[in-house]
């Protein structure tokens, strides 16, 4: 799939997105990325292991990806790529395959390599955030 279709299914359309890596704590970028996206009418799903069972923006947390009991369209990592090792894992859990963003600091061109080879349409170091208010109407 390629970035412009990408844009228009998944950015400039709201989209339902997991965010591997939320974080309640607002001086965050990624609270600042979720609270944005929730604005602009996106479904988050809030994915950490550490505020498992808490809420951020109104969502319930879950520990992996692969806990979520409903289909996401994109998984936004926003993790280092020291901590993605177990990413790949989980994404294979899934009975489908969503788009895999990778924001901008979670760049991981290895397992970015693996997945696109494996099936997965792959977004590298760019933030969905700014792609929303940059190139949508």
């Amino acid at each position: 799939m390629e970035k412009e279709e990408i844009m228009k299914k998944y950015v400039c359309t709201p989209s339902r997105v997991a965010v591997i890596g939320a974080s309640p704590k607002a001086d965050r970028p990624v609270f600042r990325v979720m609270n944005y996206l929730a604005g602009a009418g996106f479904v988050l799903f809030p994915v950490n292991p550490g505020y498992e069972g808490e809420e951020i923006l109104g969502r319930g947390c879950v520990a992996r990806l692969s806990s979520l009991e409903e289909k996401v369209d994109v998984a936004a990592l926003f993790l280092s790529a020291k901590m993605q090792d177990a990413i790949a894992e989980d994404l294979k859990k899934l009975s489908y395959k969503p788009v895999v963003w990778f924001q901008p600091g979670a760049e991981n061109d290895s397992l970015a390599g693996v997945l696109e080879t494996e099936g997965y349409t792959v977004v590298r170091s760019d933030c969905m955030m700014a792609a929303h208010m940059n190139e949508c109407p």
